[in-house]
């Protein structure tokens, strides 16, 4: 059995370039709420905890709240899986292919350690 004790040296902060596509101001918690099949897709390749909804969108109000986005307007935003907000677990791993829906894009910006 393998015990982890103290500082781990593998965690890891992933930046992504996240766009909202639309005329209308958007948050973070649009972005949750407008993808929370990545969650789904997150409890499925990583069967280690899984996560609601719900607490991915609390995650989201609670520590990302000051992410927002003009329309149009692209940022690059950073999400770790340190111990830390659930949403930072899940999209440090689950965004890293890219992707789209109604009113966001996000791809892979850069990878930290």
């Amino acid at each position: 059995m393998k015990i982890r004790n103290g500082f781990v040296s593998n965690s890891s902060s992933t930046s992504f370039t996240i766009t909202n596509t639309s005329d209308e101001d958007k948050t973070i918690v649009d972005f949750v709420k407008e993808n929370l099949h990545l969650v789904d897709d997150f409890n499925e390749m990583y069967d280690w905890y899984s996560y609601t909804h719900e607490e991915a969108i609390e995650s989201a109000e609670n520590y990302y709240s000051d992410i927002t986005f003009s329309g149009k307007e692209e940022k690059n935003v950073t999400f770790g899986d340190e111990q830390g907000p659930i949403l930072g677990r899940i999209f440090d791993y689950i965004l890293r292919d890219g992707g789209t829906s109604d009113s966001f894009t996000w791809k892979f910006h850069e990878y930290y350690r």
